[in-house]
């Protein structure tokens, strides 16, 4: 019986030209859609249209393609089924499809409409029900293994078919789960969300020794995802691994952070990583001891060399060359991941906690603050290098616990104070950290200054801008503290509670 590979592809490669090209070797008619058709052609693939199979056209702008009765008999066909079997023999088996479906706009519903795939929705479920006898391909990077086994084995084995099937179900899911979504907030203003939680690793434990803890991979940044080199990550080790990656996406490259306890101690940019790396473990070397280390660049050579003479539990970096890697290979109780995109904003998600009996759900924090959007509304403005360490001081506020207070100067963390149960403890603790440093910084608040006490304060230690959202009944007094002192001030208009 006459054996067919159909394909539909949005996303087009060599690797599904190289796998057509071994199929037809084995005896397969290629049969695919309109653009996948010409695709085919233009790399020498000899091809047919599937109207030679239905003997219809695509119609309604190419809505129906693959929505035919005879195309799915031929993949839901049972190939041990006599009367099944006889029913399309004059036709063949479908044996193999390869597709994937075409980008969803999200700009609007009626865009969201026009872009929501069928055909190919129809045809991986088709496939899945079969799979012991089809090969499901979504994935270009997979056609290398097939024809691998096809050369090798002389055919697709079941072991691959089942890993394959699951993969496309994965991939219908996530299809399925995030179109639904959009949908449903479109249609009725409200939210829903699907968790689709896989890979399930048990950790050695949790954030104490007698709690039970697991990894599920919830793929939400794709850009993102890291890579262990060396040693096995904890509960605790994902939660400084998350802080650094949301930090460092709103700082941007050549910076680097320190995180203890999921709380930047140490943040600093710099013309290298090296610069960065001094700068930043300077800000609280006693801190930084033992804590977690992350650089939005790559590590060479001569900083491994210098990161080797002190302790960190996690080093993440955008890579490390060979010899660095070599280097800090070497320190036995220090784990090594690399995050290729390191440094790239994080893209629009949610944030999800637990609380007795529910879920608490919002969405990340991604707003940022131009300076056009800055109010500059005390008498003295600041300078242009008061403003660059007031968005920097910001950015970083912004990833420490409430009540948050941030000293920094020259793109460079001097002190932070946090999770204080009032601002003027933590403001007290940030200039104490920063000591005589101090003099001439900026000062950021997560939130208004509810009294003048912290401006007090700051103004003792030299502090010369302060950067906060502004907001409370006494602003007026706050505005007058920062008049007195000779303090600018800047109100964001935003607060950014972290607790």
């Amino acid at each position: 019986m006459k054996r067919y590979a159909l394909f539909s592809l949005s996303k087009k490669s060599k690797e599904f030209v190289d796998l057509a090209r071994i199929l037809i070797d084995k005896g397969f008619s290629i049969i695919a859609t309109e653009g996948t058709l010409r695709f085919l052609k233009e790399n020498g693939i000899n091809a047919s249209s599937t109207s030679i199979l239905t003997g219809f056209q695509s119609l309604m702008h190419e809505k129906v393609k693959t929505l035919n009765q005879l195309i799915h008999a031929m993949i839901l066909c049972n190939r041990e089924n006599k009367e099944e079997l006889e029913q399309i023999s004059n036709v063949g088996l479908i044996d193999l499809i390869a597709l994937n479906f075409y980008e969803t706009s999200f700009e609007s519903l009626d865009e969201f409409l026009s872009s929501l795939d069928i055909g190919g929705r129809a045809l991986v479920n088709s496939a899945i029900k079969n799979f012991k006898y089809v090969t499901i391909i979504i994935d270009e990077k997979d056609c290398i293994d097939i024809i691998k086994e096809i050369k090798e084995k002389n055919e697709i084995t079941y072991e691959t078919k089942k890993k394959l099937a699951i993969k496309a179900f994965e991939y219908l899911i996530n299809y399925e789960a995030r179109a639904f979504s959009y949908f449903y907030e479109k249609l009725t203003n409200d939210v829903s969300l699907f968790l689709f939680l896989k890979d399930g690793i048990k950790l050695k434990y949790g954030e104490n020794p007698h709690q039970k803890a697991y990894f599920f991979k919830y793929s939400t940044d794709e850009q993102l995802e890291y890579e262990i080199l060396k040693g096995e990550l904890s509960y605790n080790n994902f939660l400084d691994l998350n802080r650094v990656i949301c930090l460092l996406g709103d700082l941007g490259e050549n910076h680097c952070a320190i995180i203890k306890h999921t709380s930047p101690c140490g943040v600093a940019r710099g013309q290298n990583a090296k610069d960065a790396f001094l700068k930043a473990y300077s800000s609280d070397p006693q801190s930084a001891y033992g804590g977690v280390l992350g650089i939005s660049s790559i590590i060479d050579k001569e900083l491994a060399e210098i990161i080797y003479n002190y302790f960190f539990d996690l080093i993440i970096a955008k890579d490390f060359d060979e010899e660095a890697f070599k280097i800090l290979n070497k320190k036995k109780k220090t784990r090594l991941i690399k995050v290729a995109n390191l440094g790239i904003k994080l893209k629009k998600g949610y944030n999800i906690r637990d609380v007795v009996n529910g879920i608490l759900i919002q969405e990340r924090d991604l707003k940022d603050i131009e300076v056009h959007e800055m109010k500059f509304v005390s008498n003295k403005k600041p300078n242009q290098e008061e403003i660059k360490d007031a968005l920097f001081a910001w950015k970083v506020v912004k990833h420490v616990f409430s009540n948050a207070i941030v000293v920094a100067k020259n793109e460079m963390t001097l002190g932070i104070g946090s999770g204080q149960p009032n601002r003027f403890y933590s403001t007290k603790i940030a200039l104490e950290k920063a000591s005589e440093k101090a003099n001439g910084a900026v000062l950021a608040s997560d939130g208004f200054f509810p009294f003048r006490d912290s401006i007090d304060l700051a103004a003792n230690k030299g502090i010369t801008t302060i950067i906060e959202p502004g907001g409370s009944i006494r602003d007026n007094e706050i505005i007058d503290a920062a008049n007195e002192h000779g303090i600018a001030l800047i109100f964001t208009g935003i607060r950014c509670f972290r607790h």
